[in-house]
């Protein structure tokens, strides 16, 4: 239902409800250097999970993908499941787009954490964008939980605490219903521009995310994605100093091209 008593705008489609033991769910979700994306889309491929459910929204945005065959289809969520090598259950959510409404979000967010909790599930992660405006070579991952203890797991390992600011759309607003669902929440946002797709902010939250949760992750392939994304901002960055060495010099004062 809609928080208003309507109709809701998300249909679930349950394929399988698994058996689990200690199950966490994941959600990467696009957003801002598709960090949260990558690396929920990496997750599903590494441990090879199972859809389970699907999710479509009226609130998706109007338009559809194209495939390599030719073919189209509408925008959707997905959530897998598989279990771990070290005994631990894999729940891994992710979408096509975010809905463009809040009712949408809200809905869905919902309709999500009522399957996982179905399912066992306590604890929820997000995975997201700290978007700082400029380029690292090396993200820091900083975080944030639904309570001190959440948060306190997080500096544990390595986690750098937010102090204030917000977490927008269903990134924030997963670990938030959650919360009202009686689960635990916490948000791994991995440090980057917001101008390219960041596969190192990928990795780097991966990395942090195993440790928090127990799991082995193999990032290779991530990797070689971050160091292909290096190249391509080394080379904006020399055309920028390239723009800078050949404006004019007049008596006022230039202002160079922002990178970072």
């Amino acid at each position: 239902m809609s928080r208003d008593g309507g109709a809701s705008t998300v249909k679930e489609n349950v394929i399988e409800v698994p058996k689990t033991k200690d199950p966490v769910l994941v959600c990467g979700l696009p957003g801002s250097g598709y960090v949260g994306k990558l690396a929920a889309d990496h997750l599903v491929s590494s441990f090879k999970l199972k859809k389970v459910a699907e999710y479509t929204s009226a609130t998706f945005p109007p338009q559809v993908s194209v495939k390599e065959d030719g073919t189209v289809d509408p925008p959707r969520a997905e959530l897998f499941y598989a279990p771990t090598k070290g005994g631990k259950s894999l729940f891994v959510f992710t979408a096509d787009a975010q809905p463009t409404t809040s009712e949408g979000e809200y809905e869905l967010s919902d309709a999500v954490v009522k399957f996982a909790k179905k399912c066992g599930v306590k604890r929820v992660y997000t995975l997201a964008a700290y978007i700082t405006g400029s380029f690292s070579e090396s993200p820091k991952v900083y975080g944030a939980g639904t309570s001190k203890k959440m948060a306190e797991s997080l500096t544990e390992q390595g986690v750098t605490l937010m102090k204030d600011g917000g977490i927008s759309g269903m990134n924030g607003l997963l670990i938030g219903v959650a919360a009202l669902r009686g689960l635990e929440g916490a948000c791994l946002l991995g440090e980057t521009s917001g101008y390219v797709v960041d596969a190192g902010a990928s990795k780097a939250v991966l990395e942090l995310l195993a440790k928090v949760v127990g799991v082995t992750v193999d990032t290779s392939k991530l990797k070689e994605k971050a160091e292909e994304t290096q190249k391509v901002i080394s080379q904006l960055q020399a055309m920028a100093e390239q723009s800078r060495e050949a404006a004019p010099q007049t008596g006022r004062e230039q202002r160079p091209a922002y990178f970072g």
